[in-house]
């Protein structure tokens, strides 16, 4: 099947995913923001007492990005490590490209981000933010995505070997959460900061900080890492997809 077909059929089930998910619900797409909401509400009514906050610009939006972010991350890798066997009806009894469950799990994702831009949009405009920045933010996440589909395609393959691998990734997603600088900042130098530069989520949370909260260029070691990360991760996470997807009717 040809790529341009891959991408139509994979869009299509992710807008019938995304419609099912919402139908019968009072709140519908307002769920989506809830998560982050709640939490972003804890955050930022406690932060004196135990975030580092101080000396942070435009804490709500730097809080508010971050959390975003890491709350898209961790909820489409948990989705990918079971999207194979979710579909297994599908894989044994229809000859489909296997890649459109993981492309459609991206796709339905980068739906649900869209009314998180929105909420985003609002606290620039309440915190009298150019908008513009939204805009090279996208070019970030575009990079992020891209990083992200080579990461859920791998997990997608391993979560057919490793049975209790998507509880493996909620205690790793939970550490994640604390060692990514999400709520507080980390400064040159000092052990929390050497050991982020292990972390490929802190070169996206901080580049689309940069970029869309402070109207700032990242560093170009920066941006070279971020392209370099998200070219390899799709394409290790690609190549290992397809070496093992003849296998997938056997397993699940």
């Amino acid at each position: 099947m040809k790529i341009d077909s891959v991408l139509s059929l994979s869009y299509s089930i992710a807008k019938a995913n995304f419609k099912l998910r919402n139908e019968g619900s009072y709140l519908g797409i307002f769920w989506y923001l809830l998560s982050p909401l709640s939490l972003f509400s804890i955050l930022l009514f406690i932060r004196g007492s135990i975030t580092s906050s101080e000396g942070i610009s435009l804490y709500p939006l730097y809080l508010l990005l971050g959390l975003v972010m890491v709350n898209f991350f961790s909820q489409l890798i948990h989705s990918a490590t079971n999207v194979i066997q979710a579909n297994s009806g599908f894989i044994k009894s229809i000859k489909i490209p296997l890649e459109v469950f993981v492309l459609s799990t991206v796709i339905q994702s980068v739906f649900s981000h869209l009314f998180e831009l929105i909420l985003i949009a609002v606290f620039f405009i309440f915190f009298k933010v150019s908008l513009i920045g939204i805009l090279f933010y996208l070019i970030v996440f575009a990079f992020f995505v891209i990083f992200i589909l080579g990461l859920c395609f791998l997990f997608a393959t391993l979560g057919l070997h490793v049975s209790d691998l998507s509880n493996i990734w909620s205690i790793a997603s939970q550490l994640l959460f604390f060692i990514t600088p999400t709520f507080y900042v980390v400064h040159p130098g000092t052990t929390l900061y050497l050991g982020n530069l292990f972390n490929p989520i802190f070169y996206f949370v901080t580049a689309a900080r940069d970029v869309a909260i402070y109207g700032n260029l990242p560093p170009l070691w920066m941006i070279g890492t971020i392209i370099a990360m998200s070219a390899a991760s799709f394409f290790v996470g690609f190549f290992v997809f397809n070496k093992f997807k003849g296998r997938f009717a056997e397993l699940v």
